[in-house]
């Protein structure tokens, strides 16, 4: 061998590379649920849910009108969902029902899209273990978030505007 200090060098680049790739964290839903990093309660509510923001104090957003809305449906459902903004972190958030107790779900657009989302699959009768199933698997990617708010607006009562 005329550079056994190039295979050397080689090999041990190569072990760096794999611990450095292992020492980065992941953000990828399923990273964060392996590793523990979301919140949310993986049973019913034992007692009353918290009261929610009034969906109109957001009429200016129509993202997050809709949002609040439709999270003031599925209170159940969203206490047992998890935020994939750093909400838990940042704001101490439990679940994604902590999103709309507070305003920050009203300047969250991953909060919104998330409210959304759960109301849809909520409406087709999934469990809340199966909507954090199909969050993790990536299926919010899959609509048409501008369409979907403007239906789902059109389908808010009026007095409720």
């Amino acid at each position: 061998m005329k550079h056994p200090g190039i295979l050397i060098a080689v090999g041990l680049c190569a072990v760096v590379v794999t611990l450095l790739a292992e020492a980065v964290p992941q953000s990828s839903p399923e990273a964060r649920t392996a590793s523990h990093e979301l919140s949310y309660h993986d049973h019913a509510p034992l007692g009353p849910l918290p009261s929610l923001l009034d969906a109109r104090q957001f009429r200016t957003s129509l993202a997050a009108f809709v949002a609040y809305y439709l999270a003031s449906q599925i209170k159940e459902t969203l206490y047992q969902v998890p935020c994939y903004c750093p909400c838990s972190k940042s704001e101490g958030h439990q679940s994604l029902l902590d999103c709309f107790a507070d305003k920050h779900g009203s300047k969250c657009v991953t909060c919104q899209m998330e409210a959304v989302f759960c109301y849809l699959q909520t409406k087709e009768r999934h469990t809340p273990a199966e909507i954090r199933q199909a969050m993790d698997r990536g299926e919010m990617q899959k609509i048409d978030w501008e369409t979907e708010i403007d239906k789902d607006f059109s389908k808010i009562p009026a007095e409720a505007r």
